[in-house]
């Protein structure tokens, strides 16, 4: 089958797993313990209209300890990995279909590659080629060297996220952007980026994918 898309990456937070409950609790717990800012469930609906890199500025967090504060994060999300939920049911079933097209499958996260594969196994989910962990603002590089090692165009490459950072980094990468709509970031602030694509259900990235 002739396809537009040769080599689809995924996100994992936000567009495969609905870490979005646990990740907040645990920032909680690590801003009481570190002494960072507190965030309302009201405060978190403002600020999934913005980018990142403003989040972090709004509650004060300095770049330098960004690194150290992720990593006690993804450690604390391990304990409770296997109990998250698919963002979508269908997710990994229409991924089955996208490799039955003969369409590669990676994953690019800020997560760790621990939290994703144990993830994977709990769902019984063994359908991506590669997994890459990348710093928070460092997917743009990782998708620069995957096309680099594969012998495929920049035009055969399609990235899936939820935030407005992963339209950042496809941009940047060179790379085709489908943009989730049941994610992380607000639909409108998505839109304000300009993705190539928005979708609604994990199904509509065949046809996407077929061109």
């Amino acid at each position: 089958m002739l396809v537009k898309y040769k080599y689809v990456i995924f996100d994992f937070d936000g567009t495969l797993a609905d870490t979005e409950e646990a990740n907040f609790v645990i920032y909680q717990k690590l801003a009481e313990k570190y002494n960072l800012r507190s965030i309302t469930m009201d405060e978190l609906g403002h600020l999934k209209k913005m980018h990142a890199r403003e989040v972090m500025a709004y509650i004060e967090l300095k770049k330098r300890y960004l690194p150290f504060l992720l990593k006690k994060g993804k450690s604390l999300l391990t304990q409770d990995i296997k109990n998250i939920r698919l963002c979508k049911p269908d997710i990994f079933h229409t991924i089955g279909k996208l490799k039955e097209m003969g369409i590669k499958t990676a994953i690019i996260t800020t997560n760790s590659k621990t939290n994703v594969k144990l993830f994977l196994e709990a769902h019984n989910a063994d359908v991506f080629d590669l997994i890459v962990s990348a710093t928070m603002f460092g997917k743009e590089s990782k998708m620069k060297r995957i096309v680099k090692k594969k012998k495929l165009s920049l035009g055969e490459f399609l990235y899936v996220g939820d935030e407005i950072r992963d339209i950042i980094a496809a941009k940047n990468a060179g790379m085709d952007i489908v943009s989730v709509g049941w994610g992380y970031n607000t639909v409108e602030s998505l839109k304000k980026y300009g993705p190539d694509y928005l979708i609604f259900e994990p199904s509509e990235l065949i046809e996407i994918c077929k061109g």
